[in-house]
Parts: C-alpha cells; sequence; structure tokens
C-alpha cells in the first residue's frame, strides 16, 4: 500500500471510528460501503484496510459475504468488556510500576498537568461545550495511555486500547451516564501520586475502582 493510501486509510479509520463509538451508526446497521467511499470521497483499497482494522477490535464485525455491521450491544457483553478491562489494565499497570523509569514519570505528570487543566475548565469555570468535552475526553484517555505505557508491551497496550474504544462505546450510547466530577477527579489524582510513589497495591486498587465506578454509572 503507497503512503497516500495509508494516510487515506488511516483518517477513514479514525472517522469511522468515532462515528461508531458515537452512534451515528445504530447496532447492527450494515456498513454501505458505496455511500462511505462517496462521503470520503475514496477508493475501496484504504477503505477496505480501514474496516478491517475496525474489525480487529471488534467495532465492526466481518461477515466475510455480507460485509461489515456494527455490533450489537448487550449487558452481559458490556459486563464482559469491564472485567476483561480491570484485568489487563491492571496487570499493565502492575508492569509500569515495575518497570517504568524516569521518561514514564515525566510523561505520566504532564499527561496528567492537560488532564487536571481540562477539568478545571470544564468543572470549575464552567466552560462546557462540545469542543472542550471531546478535550477532555481525548487528555483523560492519554493520561490513561501514559500510566500503562511503561509496561512496555505493545501488545497489552493493544488489547487495552481495544478495550477502552468499546467501553467508551457504551458510555456514549447511555442515556442516563453521570457521575460525580469531583470524584472523577480523586481518582486521577490518586492514581498520578501512588504511581509516581510505586504504591502498586494501592494503585491497583484505585484503579478497579475507578474502572467499576465508571460502569455502574453506564447501566444504572
Amino acid at each position: 500500500m503507497s503512503n497516500q493510501n495509508q494516510t487515506t486509510s488511516e483518517l477513514i479509520y479514525q472517522g469511522l471510528k468515532q462515528d461508531i463509538i458515537q452512534g451515528v451508526y445504530p447496532c447492527g446497521e450494515k456498513i454501505k460501503l458505496e455511500e462511505i467511499k462517496e462521503r470520503y470521497n475514496v477508493s475501496y483499497s484504504p477503505l477496505r484496510e480501514a474496516l478491517s482494522r475496525l474489525a480487529e477490535s471488534r467495532l465492526l464485525i466481518n461477515s466475510g459475504q455480507r460485509g461489515f455491521r456494527v455490533p450489537e450491544m448487550s449487558q452481559t457483553d458490556f459486563e464482559d468488556i469491564t472485567e476483561t478491562r480491570i484485568k489487563l489494565e491492571c496487570m499493565a499497570l502492575e508492569m509500569s510500576l515495575l518497570k517504568g523509569d524516569m521518561e514514564w514519570e515525566s510523561s505520566v505528570v504532564g499527561a496528567y498537568h492537560m488532564l487536571s487543566l481540562q477539568e478545571k475548565l470544564i468543572h470549575e469555570k464552567g466552560e462546557v461545550n462540545q469542543e472542550n468535552i471531546q478535550r477532555l475526553d481525548d487528555v483523560h484517555e492519554a493520561f490513561h495511555q501514559a500510566l500503562l505505557s511503561g509496561s512496555q508491551s505493545p501488545w497489552l497496550l493493544f488489547f487495552v486500547k481495544s478495550l477502552n474504544a468499546q467501553f467508551d462505546r457504551y458510555r456514549r450510547y447511555s442515556a442516563t451516564f453521570q457521575f460525580s466530577h469531583s470524584k472523577s477527579v480523586q481518582y486521577h489524582l490518586k492514581l498520578k501520586e501512588l504511581s509516581l510513589e510505586r504504591n502498586t497495591s494501592e494503585a491497583l486498587k484505585v484503579l478497579e475502582e475507578h474502572i467499576r465506578y465508571s460502569a455502574q454509572a453506564i447501566i444504572k
């Protein structure tokens, strides 16, 4: 594949990923290649590459001759995602606290700083708009990725990121999702401090509690 096709495929991948997570394409809906081809004004080659990547993380289901469709959602599926996410993220965090060096510590501090600034902008200053909310989602994800990056395990981080995308898909679909902003802020501060202290047992407890708290807010 040419570099141009790779760039085009990445743009389609990121665009479709956000659309699927945000519910633009309903559960069970078949992805119509011709519509997406026209929407992005691209050829089939980078489009199929992007769809195959989405299928790898199960944001799409590849049904062979029947094409690609958006996965169905269920409480059983969400519970499985949550429990698996807890196991893998805790494993990655434990490895990070064991292997992380000064560069890793700096990345955690930097990512937390960006997250705390965005949290203050929204929760304290009340500057709530779609752009700031999306920015909060982005820096929140970046903080968690920074925490786990010290694990030095690309495969583990790949699976964690895939589960996070699935978890976020359920969050966006939830009509009742709401949680205490102050509690969320406290979780992030504790995770940063405990990780830098290399307090593994307490950091793992806080991470699991953080994920379960978010899960409960989605399914309540």
